[in-house]
C-alpha cells in the first residue's frame, strides 16, 4: 500500500508539475523562459536519497521552509526530484509538434489554456505518459528516500528481507511482486493509448507559435517555474554546499569522480543503443517487438540489487560450466554495464518509443513507395525526426547510471568506488559533512548533459536550422 500511495501522490505530482512546466517553456513567452529551459531539469542530477537527507537535515536544523518527514515528506521529495522525467519527455513532445494545428486554433480565437488542453496536451500525451511511467517506476524501485522517512514500500521490504532477516528467497519473492506490478502498469498505460494517432498531421515544420502571457499570468508562470527549481535543486544543494565547505577532502573523491563518469558514459552508450534497437523493433516487428518493448520496461521497476543478483547468478552458472574463471575487475565491470543496460533500458525506450509514436504513418509509406529500404527509413527518417526523444533518453541514461547505487555496491571491483557509493556510505551513517562533497559532484557532473539536452531539444526539432 505504501508503494501504491507514493506512486499515486508523488508520481501524480511529478506528472502535473512536469507537464505544466514543459508547456510554459515550450509554448509560452514570459520573463526568464530561456533560463528555465535548463534550470527546470536540474533536479534530475540529484539522487532522491540525497534530497531526502538534505531536507531531513534542514528540517532538523529548522532551516527548511516546510517540515519534510514521514509519508508526505517522501511524496514531496519524489515530486520535487522526479518531475524532470515528465518535463523532459513532455518538452520533447511539444517541440516535435506541427505548428499548423496550433496556428489554426489560435486563428479561430482559442485561448492559451484551451490550446493547451484541446490541442497541445493530447498531441503530447505519449511523451507525458512515458515520463510519468518513468517517474512511477523510479518511485517503486527507490529505497533510500523511503527508508530515510520510515515509509514501508516493496523496495524497502526487499532490503529488509535480504539484509535484516537474511532471507534472499523472500527478497526475490517481493521483487517478483514488483515485476508483476510493473508489467501490469505498463500494459494499462499502453492500452490507455488505444489506437489513437499522435502525429501532427502535417509535414510542414515551422517554429512553434508562443503565447505571450500578460499581466498576472506572466508572474504566475515565473513563480511556478522558480518554485520547482528552488525546491527541487536550489535549497537542498545550497545546504549541501554549505556542509561541503565545512568538510571537503579532494583526494577522497577525485578517483570516485573519474570512475563515475567512465561508468556512466560507457553504460549510457551501450544502453542507448539497446534501447533504440528495442524501440525500432517494437515499431516494425509487430507482436514480437511489442513484447520486447514491454519486457524492457519491467526491469526499470526492479531494484538494482535484484538485477545484480541475477547477474551474479548467471556468472555462477558460467563459472560452473567452465566458461569463465574468477570474477576479475574486467569481468565485474562488464557485468556492471550489463546490469545497467538491463536496469535502465526502459528509461531509454520510453522516450524513444514516444518520439517514434508521433511519426506520421504517411512518411514511411512515402519512403517505401520511393524505394527506401527499412534501414534507410530508420536512419534517415524515423530517428532524425525522433531526435529530441533520443537526446532526452541519452541524458536520462547518463544521469541515472551516475546516480545508481545498489547494483554498483554489489558488482563493483574491489577498491572501485563511485560518487554514489561514497555519498551513500557517509549519508547512511548520517555523516552529512562527509557526504556533501560527493553528492555535489554527482549534481555538477549532471549539469553538462542537462545543458546539452535542453539546448538540443529545441534545435533538434524537425526542420530547425
Amino acid at each position: 500500500m505504501g508503494t501504491f500511495m507514493l506512486m499515486l501522490v508523488g508520481g501524480g505530482g511529478a506528472v502535473a508539475c512536469g507537464a505544466v512546466a514543459a508547456w510554459l517553456v515550450s509554448l509560452c513567452q514570459f520573463p526568464g523562459r530561456g533560463m528555465f529551459e535548463w534550470l527546470l531539469a536540474l533536479p534530475l542530477a540529484a539522487p532522491s536519497y540525497i534530497l531526502a537527507y538534505a531536507y531531513g537535515a534542514m528540517t532538523w536544523a529548522g532551516a527548511s521552509p516546510v517540515v519534510v518527514q514521514g509519508f508526505w515528506g517522501a511524496a514531496f521529495i519524489y515530486t520535487a526530484g522526479l518531475y524532470p522525467y515528465v518535463y523532459l519527455s513532455a518538452r520533447a513532445a511539444f517541440a516535435s509538434q506541427s505548428a499548423c494545428a496550433l496556428e489554426a486554433a489560435r486563428t479561430l480565437g482559442a485561448s492559451p489554456w484551451r490550446m493547451f488542453t484541446r490541442i497541445a496536451l493530447p498531441l503530447a500525451r505519449p511523451g507525458i505518459a512515458a515520463g510519468g511511467a518513468l517517474a512511477c517506476m523510479e518511485i517503486a524501485a527507490d529505497y533510500g528516500a523511503a527508508q530515510h522517512f520510515g515509509v514501508t514500500t516493496l523496495s524497502t521490504a526487499v532490503f529488509r528481507a535480504w539484509y535484516a532477516h537474511g532471507a534472499p528467497g523472500l527478497a526475490l519473492q517481493i521483487s517478483a511482486v514488483l515485476l508483476i506490478a510493473a508489467t501490469a502498469f505498463l500494459v494499462i498505460e499502453r492500452r490507455a493509448r488505444g489506437r489513437a494517432a499522435y502525429a501532427g498531421g502535417s509535414t510542414r515544420w515551422r517554429p512553434l507559435p508562443r503565447v505571450d502571457l500578460r499581466g498576472a499570468s506572466r508572474f504566475l508562470a515565473f513563480a511556478f517555474c522558480a518554485a520547482l527549481v528552488m525546491f527541487g535543486a536550489a535549497l537542498p544543494l545550497v545546504w549541501l554546499a554549505r556542509l561541503a565547505l565545512m568538510h571537503a577532502n579532494v583526494e577522497d573523491i577525485a578517483q570516485p569522480f573519474l570512475n563515475s563518469v567512465l561508468l556512466a558514459g560507457v553504460g549510457a552508450v551501450v544502453t542507448l543503443l539497446l534501447a533504440t534497437a528495442i524501440a525500432v523493433a517494437a515499431r516494425s516487428a509487430g507482436g514480437a517487438g511489442k513484447f520486447v518493448l514491454h519486457a524492457a520496461g519491467v526491469g526499470y521497476a526492479a531494484p538494482g540489487a535484484v538485477i545484480a543478483m541475477g547477474a551474479l547468478g548467471l556468472f555462477g552458472l558460467a563459472r560452473d560450466a567452465g566458461i569463465v574463471g574468477g570474477l576479475g575487475a574486467g569481468l565485474a565491470l562488464c557485468a556492471l554495464i550489463w546490469t545497467y543496460a538491463a536496469r535502465f533500458a526502459s528509461a531509454g525506450v520510453q522516450p524513444i518509443d514516444a518520439g517514434l509514436t508521433r511519426l506520421s504513418k504517411g512518411l514511411d509509406a512515402s519512403a517505401r513507395i520511393l524505394g527506401a529500404g527499412p534501414w534507410r527509413r530508420i536512419l534517415h527518417i524515423d530517428l532524425p525526426i525522433a531526435a529530441p526523444s533520443l537526446i532526452a533518453a541519452a541524458l536520462i541514461l547518463f544521469v541515472e547510471i551516475l546516480k545508481e547505487l545498489p547494483a554498483t555496491l554489489i558488482l563493483r571491483p574491489f577498491n572501485f568506488d563511485t560518487l554514489a557509493v561514497k555519498a551513500y556510505a557517509y549519508a547512511s551513517d548520517e555523516r552529512l559533512l562527509e557526504a556533501a562533497a560527493p553528492s555535489l559532484l554527482i549534481f555538477l557532473a549532471g549539469l553538462a548533459p542537462i545543458f546539452i539536452l535542453t539546448r538540443g531539444i529545441g534545435r533538434a526539432r524537425a526542420g530547425a536550422r
